[in-house]
């Protein structure tokens, strides 16, 4: 059985891992959900993927953020991210499983180990923003804790039907 391993992301080929998933990401959202183009486009049109991908070693590596790269057998499958948004809250960014490895749990433990982390950082409480098309991160999320809040940012029209804000309180830790 080849091995699964939750890693920090720390060096330069992690990070080129980490863009790579989201790269996967993007375009799995593209092929997926073909009637939101127009949403995805805002979220992750050519400028603003670039911004995302620069922004990886910047914004979600300590002590600015952390990130964590799921590998199964030597290869990164996953990915999630993490940065303080507030006093003792942080927003969790880019939870995303490759969908052929899906199905093993590498979502959840991902999840924990960023929010451990977190919390451990003086962050207990997460927040999160998805898209209500995305069915499956929405039903993770609830099995984790999460609850659906107001909005903690501004929308721009386009993503105001679709957008899906949620936040997991951790009591104690």
């Amino acid at each position: 059985m080849e091995s699964l391993d939750i890693v920090e992301m720390k060096t330069p080929e992690d990070i080129e891992e980490v863009r790579s998933l989201i790269r996967a990401f993007v375009a799995w959202l593209y092929e997926t959900f073909p009637e939101e183009t127009e949403e995805i486009d805002y979220y992750y049109g050519p400028e603003r993927l670039a911004a995302a991908l620069a922004e990886v070693p910047t914004s979600f590596m300590p002590p600015q953020g952390l990130t964590f790269v799921a590998r199964h057998g030597g290869v990164a499958v996953g990915c999630v991210s993490a940065h303080p948004f507030g006093p003792g809250i942080a927003e969790l960014k880019r939870l995303f499983v490759l969908p052929s490895q899906r199905g093993m749990g590498l979502g959840r433990a991902l999840f924990e180990t960023i929010v451990a982390r977190m919390s451990e950082w003086g962050y207990p409480t997460v927040r999160l923003d998805t898209a209500t098309y995305l069915t499956d991160a929405i039903a993770l999320y609830r099995r984790l804790g999460f609850v659906e809040i107001a909005p903690y940012y501004d929308l721009p029209p386009v993503a105001q039907r679709t957008t899906v804000f949620m936040e997991l309180r951790r009591q104690g830790r």
